[in-house]
């Protein structure tokens, strides 16, 4: 190794010929790091590089039944260090640069000299005893590098979006050959009036897959006027024609086709529903394939009378059992919901995928390491580098990291792992630890503290989608906190409390309870309706109110148009139910005054009530299942935007010929009804 140095430093120089250079030294007086008037030159790089050695293949690879984090005797027999004394004051030095504990001054003199030593390696560090306080730098800088270049690379790649005029956007020919987003992004009809002519000119283009982009558009945004009787057969009508076009794995086809099927099963045409439902199955990676099958699901088991052999349901168990969907199938089957869960020797887990210092190698090394010298605030500091940085795609590591964020009480990128570890492994399977890897429960004690009225497993299950338990989480609104409180909010609970006082967990809890007290006495304790108005906001909620009876709490839950309001409150009643079950299975005296305050809560729904009933016994009650069994509810005589005639001018021959061969033998069944309806026999529509 070259030195370059002054003359007056010729004894440091005569040493360093002699012994390897050490990058880092140390102070007799302080932990400062002295490195003035040295300049690093990079050895060989095949001096440098160093492999994983393990004794055994399988040394990181394992289950998590049998996983137990690595000791650091293991470490560093895994690493090859020999020199401890340098280990160990490397070690030190990491832990001060993660957790931002050297002067600036120190920073910029180590950057400069791990830049000498490692900069230069792109793809795969040189781990020794020497580098090893440059670890954290060099993935860190790497990092940075990456960023920059993709920034880079955004801002220079220009797309050419066309913009119509306002005269322009009524004529539905300037919208041939635009995408959905294009479309959707520039058509939005004000008033009932102009959807109409919209929608009438749509008739004349739909079959036409150019203008496919701007017929998806339409059939949303005829949406926003229901439960005007008009809308139900323009849509029809529409997605009658255009139907075709809209191939697998193309853009909107899954949302189309479950909109309009969840649209047709509210009008009380479930065989109808089924076709549109089973297009979606059609989708590679379909995004909500959990309502398809659930709702085909329940439209098999009311034709075939409470089959056990429910083949849309025994899907939906198998490739999404904890979901709420889930949750309602097993208890229509008789199953228990827990059942459906796999041991934990099926859950492979993965500290180190390959035999190099690769960037996740190193992530989870370092990691290791400072839990294994007991050096926690390193250790959860660098688990929060990670979690926002880490870009590790081995869904075996992705585990690895979740337990990891887990045990160092870090649980908002705990539960973010698990939602990337289900975008790599889909529809995975989930074993009974990582149900308590999806359902932590900080904050608990504080929590039952300010639930009075309020259910404390109901406010607990909204704080972990809110804020995944990080007191100090802030949205693009400007919620802040634990329960995402807006600061106007706060003020008409608490006139005097500043914006961030909202990051205080106490005082964020019994703001936010007291708000969501309010909400739940606004709405009787509808829990389904209160959560929608939380995330969506109460005058929205009172518009989807509309459009759906509220007999049937999932199909409600399952039409709101906002995807975001979809999955927050089924999310929300899902962690309900788990927590609840956690909860039960626990015999400490703090766990039963969690499900004495549960039992005694004043605003609790009905149905949520039912379906936690569930979480606990093995059977439902009858009270309970006739509650729950209100998922069959197709379509109801009064429903504002229900239309059964025997001859709806929008159904093609085909589907009239198909629904002669109806099974459905009530009241709601399908195209049976003699009520007058909103279906126009004209072709245009009014």
């Amino acid at each position: 190794m070259h030195v370059m140095i002054k003359k007056k430093n010729i004894l440091i120089f005569g040493i360093l010929i002699l012994v390897p250079v050490t990058l880092l030294q140390v102070s007799c007086s302080s932990n400062t790091i002295l490195t003035e008037n040295l300049e690093l030159t990079l050895p060989e790089q095949k001096q440098m590089l160093s492999s994983i050695k393990r004794k055994n293949d399988n040394f990181y690879v394992s289950n998590l039944k049998n996983y137990s984090p690595p000791k650091e005797n293991q470490l560093i027999d895994e690493a090859q260090f020999r020199n401890l004394k340098l280990y160990n004051e490397s070690a030190r030095v990491l832990s001060d640069w993660v957790l931002r504990s050297l002067s600036q001054k120190e920073r910029i003199q180590m950057s400069r000299n791990c830049d000498a030593l490692v900069g230069s390696f792109k793809n795969q560090f040189p781990l020794n005893e020497q580098t090893l306080a440059c670890a954290a730098w060099w993935l860190e800088k790497k990092n940075n590098d990456e960023s920059s270049a993709a920034s880079r690379s955004a801002s220079s790649s220009t797309t050419y979006v066309r913009n119509l005029s306002s005269k322009q956007k009524q004529d539905l020919q300037n919208y041939k050959g635009m995408s959905f987003s294009e479309a959707f992004s520039q058509m939005d009809p004000p008033t009932l009036s102009q959807a109409q002519r919209l929608a009438n000119s749509a008739l004349d283009y739909a079959s036409d897959c150019s203008y496919s982009g701007v017929s998806s558009t339409l059939i949303l945004r005829l949406e926003s006027f229901l439960p005007n009787k008009f809308v139900y057969p323009a849509i029809e009508k529409i997605y009658t024609k255009m139907q075709k076009c809209l191939l697998p794995d193309a853009d909107p086809s899954e949302k189309i086709h479950l909109r309009v099927g969840l649209l047709r099963l509210i009008s009380g045409y479930p065989l109808l529903a089924k076709d549109a439902l089973e297009k979606t199955l059609l989708e590679k990676d379909p995004g909500e394939s959990s309502r398809s099958l659930f709702w085909l699901g329940a439209i098999y088991q009311k034709s075939k009378q409470n089959s056990k052999e429910n083949p849309y349901w025994q899907r939906l168990l198998k490739e999404n059992s904890i979901s709420l969907h889930a949750i309602l199938a097993s208890q229509q089957l008789g199953i228990v919901p827990i059942n459906n869960l796999v041991p934990d020797e099926d859950i492979s887990i993965q500290a180190r995928d390959s035999n190099g210092w690769s960037d996740d190698n190193l992530e989870a090394f370092i990691f290791d390491m400072f839990r294994a010298r007991n050096d926690m605030s390193a250790a959860t500091e660098w688990s929060n580098y990670v979690g926002r940085t880490s870009s590790v795609t081995n869904p075996n590591m992705i585990l690895y990291w979740a337990l990891g964020h887990n045990a160092v009480r870090n649980y908002r990128y705990s539960i973010f792992m698990l939602g990337r570890y289900g975008k790599y492994i889909k529809n995975y399977p989930v074993s009974k630890t990582m149900l308590g890897l999806h359902f932590p429960k900080p904050y608990l004690k504080e929590i039952s503290n300010y639930s009075e009225e309020v259910d404390p497993i109901f406010v607990l299950s909204l704080v972990r989608q809110e804020s995944a338990f990080d007191p100090y989480a802030r949205s693009g609104a400007n919620a802040r906190g634990l329960m995402q409180v807006l600061p106007s909010t706060a003020k008409s609970i608490k006139r005097k409390i500043s914006s961030n006082q909202l990051y205080d967990p106490e005082i964020n809890l019994e703001v936010g309870v007291s708000y969501l007290s309010r909400l739940l006495k606004r709405y009787d304790g509808r829990v389904e309706y209160v959560l929608a108005a939380y995330n969506a906001g109460a005058s929205n909620l009172d518009k989807w109110r509309d459009r759906v009876l509220d007999n049937n709490m999932m199909l409600f839950c399952d039409f709101m148009p906002f995807k975001e309001t979809r999955s927050y409150v089924s999310l929300i009643l899902r962690n309900y139910y788990w927590y609840s079950r956690i909860i039960s299975e626990k015999e400490d005296l703090f766990a039963k005054r969690i499900q004495q305050q549960s039992a005694k809560a004043r605003w609790k729904s009905d149905r949520v009530a039912a379906l936690l009933s569930f979480s606990w016994k093995s059977e439902l009650e009858v009270k309970n299942k006739s509650l729950l069994d209100k998922i069959y509810i197709f379509g109801n005589s009064n429903s504002n935007i229900t239309s059964n005639i025997s001859d709806p001018s929008w159904l093609n021959e085909d589907t009239k010929n198909k629904n002669k061969n109806k099974t459905y033998k009530n009241m709601n069944d399908e195209i049976e009804s003699d009520e007058k309806t909103a279906f126009s026999n004209s072709n245009k529509l009014k």
